[in-house]
């Protein structure tokens, strides 16, 4: 950087300038985003103040920043020193404590509202009706975008982006997503006032829905409603940021989902159930294969989330037996250096313990993770329209000579 000439500020006056606290400031100064200048006594740091408006101005003008690329501001969810916090509160706290339908509200308002999540009659009945036309192999996750994509075309408003009318609408989504996807055994349908992970429960398994069974499940919906900016969320943002309406931007994050690792760590585990723990790992590592669920580049000491859904799961699984082969899989995968299990593992266990089929980790995480697409939803929507543009370098052959109407090239 250059020698400033003009008068630097403190940390303090940058820090509120931003409305960051000072030790966010300092994560700019490690990314690259903020240039830091030693003050006079050597202890402190000053910076530019012009440079501090620009990481003002970026963020709501599309404008780049420092490193090149644009830089999401966001007050919904922080990694920090190994833990996920949604607005501020550890999620794995909140898991804890909260039901789904509190956690979604908390990301899109900033309030604990608990009331349950309704659809209208006629988006569920549509919703029934898109999802049982699609043959029986269909997976649940197209069962899941068929629906969205209808639900929205029935929805005269749609286009409403007002903040209250956008968390109305995502509420109603899940509800018509949730109690839209068929029942996979004979149990009546839950009632349509109760919890999303009550309903949710016997459209992926036949088990019966004990109370202990249903609270792991929507532990791992809270755990899972949103994490910072992977593919699927910022495939949401830009949909927002188009002004697409709320079923749009649930509509982008599906295309980009490949359903992580949870379906390869369910169908590791019914191997071992029938081979045993030591040869399925045997046989993954001679292939040269890593093992699916363990491990995350963000949590270098362990997924909280993952540690939070086998804690609760090991104290009331839904199947002894099947509980006891994971703990098997996993003592036999810690040999040598252990790599902690991820939420994947997490979710996979859930999903094999309870009787769901292999897809059904991936129709959990969809179901959760809507409300983290709209929650970032209605932050973009209240910034300046169409700002994803990245710059396109060219380096492909060079054009041809014009060709003139009497067609020699000069």
């Amino acid at each position: 950087m250059a020698e400033h000439r003009g008068p630097l500020i403190s940390t303090e006056e940058a820090a509120r300038r931003l409305g960051v606290k000072p030790a966010t400031l300092y994560a700019y100064v490690s990314r690259g985003l903020l240039a830091s200048i030693r003050g006079a006594d050597g202890r402190t740091s000053r910076f530019d103040p012009d440079e501090i408006d620009r990481l003002i101005i970026g963020p709501r003008h599309g404008r780049t920043s420092r490193s090149g690329s644009l830089t999401v501001h966001t007050r919904l969810t922080d990694i920090r020193d190994g833990r996920l916090l949604y607005r501020g509160l550890d999620a794995a706290e909140l898991a804890g404590r909260e039901p789904f339908e509190a956690v979604a509200r908390w990301l899109w308002t900033g309030g604990l509202d608990a009331a349950p999540f309704v659809a209208p009659a006629q988006a569920v009945t549509l919703a029934r009706r898109l999802s049982t036309a699609l043959p029986r192999s269909a997976r649940l996750l197209d069962r899941i975008r068929t629906v969205v994509a209808g639900v929205a075309s029935a929805d005269p408003l749609r286009a409403d982006l007002r903040p209250e009318a956008v968390a109305a609408t995502a509420a109603a989504l899940l509800a018509a997503v949730v109690d839209g996807i068929p029942p996979r055994g004979d149990a009546p349908e839950p009632d349509a006032a109760a919890r999303l992970a009550r309903r949710l429960w016997p459209k992926l398994t036949a088990t019966p829905a004990a109370v202990e069974s249903v609270a792991t499940l929507d532990t791992a919906l809270v755990l899972l409603a949103d994490h910072e900016l992977g593919a699927s969320t910022l495939a949401a943002r830009v949909a927002a940021s188009a002004r697409g309406h709320p079923y749009a931007v649930v509509g982008a994050a599906l295309a980009t989902l490949n359903g992580g690792e949870s379906a390869s760590v369910h169908r590791a585990l019914a191997e071992a159930e029938q081979e045993g723990s030591a040869a399925v790992l045997a046989r993954l590592l001679a292939e040269g294969r890593r093992l699916p669920g363990f491990g995350h580049l963000r949590y270098p000491d362990g997924d909280p989330r993952g540690r939070a859904l086998l804690d609760r799961l090991a104290t009331t699984p839904p199947d002894r037996e099947r509980w006891q082969l994971v703990a098997e899989f996993l003592a036999a995968s810690a040999r040598g250096t252990p790599v902690p299990p991820n939420a994947d593992f997490a979710l996979a266990a859930l999903s094999f313990t309870a009787g769901m089929a292999g897809d059904a980790g991936e129709a959990v995480f969809a179901v959760a993770r809507t409300v983290g697409w709209i929650a970032h939803a209605l932050e973009e929507y209240g910034e300046e329209s169409q700002r994803f543009r990245p710059q396109a370098v060219y380096f492909g052959p060079d054009p041809a000579p014009p060709v003139h109407a009497d067609g020699d090239p000069r």
